[in-house]
């Protein structure tokens, strides 16, 4: 049976083999991998692969850039402490003028401060430029985008998105469907920036696929009369049982005249 090789296989055995012997194919010992005496635990499981996990009812402990809101009451309940960048924030209003403005004044003037740039896409209203600057907010680095087809609205949206001149995009979004807000969210994940839609407190019935989802309202019943309550529909974590009561800051006195022409001030 060895004249089928040009050279025995095991020339060693083969040499000592008579005509009537056999060669069998022996395997070779595989090592096993070590069996676990029973299943993990979760404790072992959340060790293992810790920073890879969280639960439902804790909040998610972001790797993301986050910006400060500049109220702690507020940081304390945002997966990462502050305002997400690479992801969508819906804040949803029953009305503008709340003080939706204000709420972000912190991180908008922050990003000015910086010579980063904010872009507005379709605000319902002429910007009261003079209140902005009564926040700190430098009109200078302020881009207005005034655009009323639904397709141009998005698109102009998509562009500031991407674009690494703005640090903070602000869109008027009446209607969005979910699909949408799905592109805007992968488009999003590739921005360094903060991306705000302001959107209509119907769309709380909507879905949406922007990871914070927060509900803004009037608090003038509150102790304090210029008071924003804040529900957190959606966020990493478990949502908010009660609402969360901001104090909003003081808009400053202006530097300059206030122009003639009429504008609605909805800071």
């Amino acid at each position: 049976m060895l004249a089928c090789f040009e050279k025995p296989l095991l020339p060693d055995i083969a040499s000592t083999l008579t005509g009537n012997d056999e060669i069998f194919a022996m395997p070779m010992p595989v090592s096993l991998p070590s069996v676990s005496s029973g299943p993990l635990s979760l404790s072992q499981i959340e060790a293992r692969f810790k920073g890879k996990l969280w639960r439902g009812n804790a909040l998610e402990f972001s790797t993301d850039p986050v910006v400060r809101s500049g109220f702690d009451e507020l940081d304390n309940e945002l997966p990462g402490g502050g305002w997400p960048t690479r992801n969508l924030t819906e804040l949803l209003l029953p009305v503008e003028g709340l003080g939706e403005i204000s709420l972000l004044s912190r991180p908008l003037e922050q990003i000015t401060r910086k010579e980063g740039n904010i872009l507005l896409v379709a605000p319902p209203y002429i910007p009261y430029i003079h209140a902005w600057e009564g926040l700190n907010i430098d009109s200078r680095r302020i881009v207005i985008v005034r655009v009323h087809k639904p397709g141009e609205r998005l698109w102009v949206l998509e562009q500031g998105i991407r674009s690494a001149a703005f640090g903070a995009v602000i869109c008027w979004l009446p209607e969005a469907s979910q699909q949408m807000t799905r592109k805007l969210q992968i488009i999003a994940r590739s921005a360094a920036g903060l991306a705000f839609l302001f959107r209509p407190a119907r769309a709380q019935f909507e879905p949406s696929a922007a990871p914070l989802r927060i509900l803004l309202g009037s608090a003038r019943r509150h102790t304090f009369a210029n008071t924003l309550s804040l529900c957190l529909l959606k966020r990493r974590g478990a949502p908010t049982a009660l609402p969360i009561y901001i104090e909003l800051p003081q808009i400053g006195s202006f530097s300059s005249p206030v122009a003639s022409r009429p504008t609605l001030a909805y800071c």
